[in-house]
């Protein structure tokens, strides 16, 4: 009942007009029964006394424990006034003004006090809060430049709290002409769990027919947390979305809780990461939990298929197992992803990933880099392998076998395998193919490209002739 009239004072205690409204309010039972007493001169007086000592003994130690302020007062506030009613119309039978009046005010008290808590559970007070708020969200005229940035408004995030009990007052904002107050609306419905019959359906709507990207972005967003199974499944249409932010927002949406939603959403998963469409979106990425067993064993096995989807579903699989080793550092997962990539029968993009994944955390231990740089591996693998040894390892017994794999992949003729293998060498070994410090690598069909591969390919020449060894004599950098 009193949080309205409670005001933070420095030390985050309760201000002082709280305190005595409580003391005020505990206390009047008391104070009305002493006067009774007072002014009754019959037998019935000592049965007054004792209802006045019962109101003392009951409020005292209500106003004196630290508990009692933090719970609510309603119930035992409304306890102790009607005890004092029951004792003062049992004890005074008196027919005069003050008995009248003291009756008077010991049952309208917690009858106030009963109305405005079943009000305040009713949820009246929230709604109308909510409603003045989007009021007040709808006729704002100064707005972000980037309207993702709304969900960082204050108003935003003050109806984003008063929304816990019915999200109608931001739905009806969903017809607003302004974009800006709409894509507000939605994203003070972000992640919302709770919906009543047909709200997350008119947000689903929203999205569908809304012309903007950010719009629909944030309808997506605002049905992250929906359970039912026809609404999972139209959110993950928005995964063929032409807008890469609709379709992040999707990701962002449908990869958190792959638990339980993954037999709803596989088929479509696959469907867009098979579509050259969107191939440069590279990983399915999110924030939420770690994907389920269920979502990594159908993304392994995609990961054997041919063309985007084999390449998508092992960058995918990449960023997973990036999280994992980074939340949860444990030497059982990195044992399992070493033996996955050890594996000849992993599909061979899968272990490349698996490769750079386990060469970023530094968990390539010797044994496994020997068997790694063997010709039957792919070459970006070996590459991988190659360049671990020289940096960690630049003084094992494995460097001449690392430059002499790097020697095989010079020779290779791909230019793409040309291009990363010169720049191992350029950076590793010191010697200079040609390529830019800090720069990326030119594009494959340039001139440069292809410069640098005819470079490539003499320092391998070099390497094989013992007369010009010592012209390109090889200087590992430490």
């Amino acid at each position: 009942m009193f949080e309205r009239l409670k005001v933070q004072s420095g030390s985050g205690g309760p201000a002082v007009l709280s305190v005595l409204l409580r003391a005020f309010l505990f206390l009047l039972p008391t104070g009305l029964m002493l006067v009774a007493s007072l002014r009754h001169p019959g037998p019935n007086r000592l049965m007054l006394w004792l209802g006045t000592g019962l109101q003392v003994g009951l409020c005292l130690p209500t106003l004196l424990s630290r508990a009692s302020w933090r719970q609510p007062v309603g119930p035992s506030l409304i306890t102790l006034y009607l005890i004092a009613l029951a004792w003062l119309w049992w004890g005074d039978g008196r027919d005069d003004w003050y008995t009248h009046l003291t009756k008077s005010v010991l049952m309208v008290v917690p009858l106030g006090v009963f109305a405005f808590q079943t009000l305040t559970e009713s949820g009246a007070p929230a709604i109308r809060r909510a409603r003045m708020l989007a009021e007040r969200l709808a006729a704002r005229r100064d707005w972000p430049q980037d309207l993702a940035a709304c969900r960082a408004l204050p108003e935003v995030k003050a109806l984003r709290a008063a929304l816990t009990i019915d999200a109608a007052p931001a739905l009806a904002l969903l017809n607003h002409p302004r974009t800006e107050v709409r894509v507000a609306a939605l994203a003070a419905l972000e992640f919302r769990k709770d919906w009543r019959g047909g709200q997350a359906e008119l947000v689903l709507q929203a999205a569908q027919y809304a012309e903007q990207p950010i719009v629909r972005a944030a309808a997506v967003s605002a049905l992250a947390n929906v359970d039912d199974r026809p609404l999972i499944e139209a959110v993950a249409q928005f995964l063929h979305d032409p807008s890469w932010e609709v379709r992040k927002a999707a990701t962002e949406s449908l990869l958190w809780d792959t638990e339980h939603r993954w037999a709803w959403i596989r088929y479509t998963v696959r469907r867009v990461l098979a579509d050259p469409l969107y191939q440069n979106d590279c990983a399915l990425c999110h924030n939420g939990e770690l994907l389920s067993a269920e979502a990594v064993n159908d993304l392994t096995g995609w990961c054997a298929e041919k063309g985007v989807l084999a390449v998508r579903a092992a960058l995918t699989l990449g960023v997973h197992y990036n999280r994992a080793l980074a939340e949860r550092p444990d030497e059982a997962p990195v044992q399992a992803l070493r033996r996955q990539l050890e594996d000849a029968h992993t599909p061979a993009v899968l272990r490349i990933e698996l490769g750079r994944l386990l060469q970023h955390h530094q968990e390539l231990d010797p044994p496994l880099l020997e068997k790694l740089l063997d010709s039957s591996n792919p070459a970006p693998l070996r590459l991988t392998a190659v360049e671990t040894l020289l940096t960690e390892h630049a003084d094992g017994p494995l460097q001449g076998a690392a430059v002499a794999a790097l020697r095989d992949l010079a020779r290779l003729p791909n230019r793409e395998i040309a291009l990363a293998t010169a720049d191992v060498i350029q950076r590793r070994l010191g010697v200079d193919l040609g390529l830019g410090l800090g720069q990326p690598l030119p594009p494959i069909h340039s001139r440069q490209a292809a410069e640098v591969t005819r470079r490539v390919m003499r320092w391998a020449v070099a390497q094989d002739n013992p007369e010009d060894l010592e012209d390109s004599r090889v200087v590992v950098q430490r």
